[in-house]
């Protein structure tokens, strides 16, 4: 049974009408805080529920508990949950809560760990659930895209290339099976192979109003081309809609990859911080060069064994029936003699046969004598992996086993293969592992925060950031999990997380207090973070930036009621 007054209530909150300021003012010339009326959102809800069917409209707390319950250790109230199944249904939600003026969150799949999952950055916010749009509408093998909803997520989207035969592949990223495509790309999340934003296309996107808007040349009807040249005619405006507020985007192209001939995977390694920045300085080089033309993700020790712990535990666990603290130690003797050291460096390289062997040669020469290098094939670990089950009775061969079934996910991932083993890192460092696989962490108590600055891509600046890391680190007790990934010939992205006990509110501010220190350091140090968790907008959205305050311009033209996720990267 469902309980509107709980939720309506919430709604009318003083500190909900409160929180907009009187000049805002909506399509009848009145505030939000006096059209906010109990008798307004009952007819918003019964509204959306002959939109959408009442078992879609969610507004009881027990509906409601898990849209809360978060990674961060946040808190907002959630009104309630509405969940759509088309673009149609979607632009009447819009047009609905642009009547009675009450604001809309979308999210994709809410898999947006450790900056805010599904929370909004405002209290009181509805949540529009997009999961249930999650058709693929159309996969073009000649000119590799597909065209899909934001509830698609890169496991479907693979599972749904695998079953046809479809010689394509997904730019993946390590956030699991049900992470949305759409929505990760939106947040300029970071794949394999490039940057997710610079894949999609052709958007089509319900405006604040409520009308629908297509990019590129798909307002033309006719148009054949909507998906191949991104841009159209006129302004090329799908940037304004990744890590915005401007509107819903309920479909869009992204780019697939052509199967190539061959792949491997390139594993690399330095044994202290004082090799990193040469090992930077070469990576740089080879891919300025363009003989590595995917994402290279460099890990700290502290990264790969949160990465790998956790599978090799578990097939530890189940063969040698080994305890967790044992195993742990195990571990560590593992990674070390299996090639993880301070720093380790994984790439996926992909070409004709004739390329590849060009590309390792180029490689080995640029990586000599600055770090130790492996090539990992389908054929190599298959040989590996038979020659120790073979041996299995000499020690240390169940080890090798062990390490061998911990890369090979992970190895996949530089094939574009999707996989939820990255997932268990986040349980690792605060609770060991489930009893049983979980695949989301919102609802365990680990806890994770996040702080993502780019940096130039050059060694010293590497250095310069991992000093500021370990000693903001070390000042608030935490240990730093990072991750350098180079994106391109120019800059790398740094991906700092911390793990905390949700359960331990004192853990839990101390980790927010961390990650405040760490994106005011990057700031101050001329490396502003490319993406923020709920918590942070106001330490990066100024109202004296002439930046902000022409998003918060556009704002008005293309939602002028304020409805989609109010202060998420705007001012309003």
């Amino acid at each position: 049974m469902r309980d509107d007054s709980i939720a309506l209530s919430k709604l009318t909150h003083p500190s909900i009408k409160n929180r907009f300021p009187r000049s805002r003012r909506c399509s009848r010339d009145t505030t939000l805080g006096t059209m906010m009326t109990t008798h307004s959102l009952a007819t918003a809800f019964s509204d959306w529920k002959n939109v959408l069917g009442s078992q879609y409209v969610l507004a009881d707390s027990a509906e409601l508990a898990p849209y809360r319950q978060n990674v961060s250790g946040l808190d907002r109230d959630i009104p309630a949950v509405l969940l759509p199944a088309t673009a149609g249904d979607v632009s009447a939600i819009v047009r609905i809560a642009n009547t009675h003026v009450i604001p809309l969150h979308p999210v994709s799949g809410g898999r947006n760990w450790g900056l805010g999952s599904r929370l909004p950055v405002t209290t009181g916010t509805v949540v529009v659930d997009l999961r249930r749009m999650n058709r693929i509408r159309d996969v073009c093998i000649r000119h590799h895209y597909a065209v899909v909803e934001p509830g698609v997520t890169q496991g479907q989207l693979h599972r749904y290339l695998g079953e046809r035969n479809l010689p394509l592949l997904l730019n993946v990223t390590g956030s699991g099976l049900d992470a949305s495509i759409i929505g990760n790309a939106l947040e300029r999340g970071i794949g394999y192979f490039s940057s997710r934003a610079d894949c999609l296309s052709s958007l089509e996107i319900v405006l604040g109003a409520g009308s629908m808007l297509r990019t590129g040349s798909g307002h033309f009807p006719a148009a054949d081309t909507p998906y191949l040249y991104r841009h159209g005619i006129g302004p090329s405006i799908d940037g304004l809609f990744a890590q915005s507020n401007y509107g819903i985007v309920t479909a869009a192209a992204v780019d697939l990859i052509p199967k190539p001939e061959a792949q491997c995977a390139m594993l690399c390694r330095v044994d202290n911080d004082s090799s990193l920045a040469a090992l930077i300085d070469s990576l740089a080089i080879l891919v300025k060069g363009g003989v590595i033309r995917s994402v290279v993700h460099i890990g700290n020790w502290e990264r790969s064994e949160i990465t790998l712990g956790p599978l090799v535990h578990r097939f530890l666990a189940k063969h040698n029936g080994a305890g967790p603290e044992t195993t742990k130690n195990e571990i560590r003797k593992i990674l070390a003699t299996g090639g993880f050291g301070a720093w380790s460096a994984v790439a996926g390289l992909m070409g004709s046969s004739a390329q590849m062997r060009v590309m390792r040669g180029e490689i080995r020469r640029a990586i000599r004598g600055v770090a130790a290098l492996r090539f990992v094939t389908d054929r190599s670990l298959a040989v590996a992996a038979g020659i120790c089950r073979k041996l299995a009775f000499v020690p240390g061969m169940k080890r090798r086993l062990a390490l061998l079934h911990a890369i090979q996910p992970l190895y996949g991932l530089t094939k574009g293969i999707p996989t939820d083993a990255a997932l268990e890192s986040v349980y690792w460092p605060v609770e060991g592992l489930p009893d049983t696989e979980v695949t989301n962490p919102d609802q365990s108590r680990s806890g994770l925060l996040y702080c993502v600055p780019f940096l130039p891509l050059d060694g010293n600046s590497v250095l310069v950031a991992v000093a500021m890391i370990r000693d903001i680190c070390d000042s608030h007790n935490f240990a730093p999990y990072v991750t350098f990934n180079v994106v391109d010939s120019k800059a790398l992205e740094a991906v700092i997380s911390l793990a905390f006990d949700r359960r331990e509110g004192g853990r839990s501010s101390a980790a927010h207090a961390c990650i405040d220190a760490l994106t005011e350091a990057f700031i101050q140090a001329g490396f502003p973070p490319y993406r923020v968790g709920i918590q942070s907008m106001a330490r990066i959205v100024k109202e004296d930036d002439t930046f902000w305050q022409t998003v918060k311009g556009l704002k008005a033209v293309l939602d002028p009621n304020n409805i989609i996720s109010p202060g998420r990267y705007n001012l309003v």
